[in-house]
């Protein structure tokens, strides 16, 4: 299976004035604009996941829904471990993620530090273990061996930066 893990794109700062409540903090257009060459490229470059989960934030949904519209990957739907912090979080993650037999690709939308925590418990069975810069809009692949319950190889890992200079290129 491979999992693809992708943070959302960049949003607007905390504000407790114009968001009290954080989880409806928005993607700023920049962001959006952004993380839309990034599916664009994905949508060229790579065949579309079977399943996109995504945190409900609204940051992470509306990210979804740019890969929705703009790569052609199926419509987001919620998936609560995705909000869920800590270590028992992590453990809902891998259980799902064995629970997904069968299932070639599947993506998942949400927030770090949760993203990369769960990448370094994936690569090194300790979600300290491994460093990954996991940028606003960043999307890291992994490979999960047979299983999903062993360990997993990064694939690949795109940033929107990387994205925008490969479109200038190509």
């Amino acid at each position: 299976m491979e999992l693809i893990l992708v943070r959302h794109a960049k949003a607007f700062e905390r504000d407790a004035a114009a968001w009290p409540d954080d989880s409806r903090r928005p993607l700023t257009e920049q962001g959006r604009e952004r993380f839309r060459r990034l599916a664009r490229h994905l949508g060229r470059t790579m065949p579309a996941p079977e399943v996109v989960e995504s945190s409900r934030f609204v940051r992470a949904w509306q990210t979804a829904l740019v890969l929705h519209e703009t790569a052609d990957w199926p419509k987001p739907v919620r998936f609560e471990a995705l909000e869920a912090e800590g270590d028992g979080g992590l453990a809902g993650l891998r259980r799902s993620l064995a629970a997904m037999q069968g299932i070639e690709r599947v993506a998942w939308v949400g927030h770090e530090p949760q993203l990369g925590r769960l990448a370094s418990l994936l690569l090194a069975d300790d979600p300290d273990a491994v460093t990954i810069d996991f940028r606003k809009g960043a999307v890291v692949a992994l490979r999960l061996s047979e299983g999903v319950s062993g360990r997993a190889r990064l694939a690949w890992m795109l940033t929107t930066g990387l994205a925008g200079r490969a479109r200038r290129r190509g």
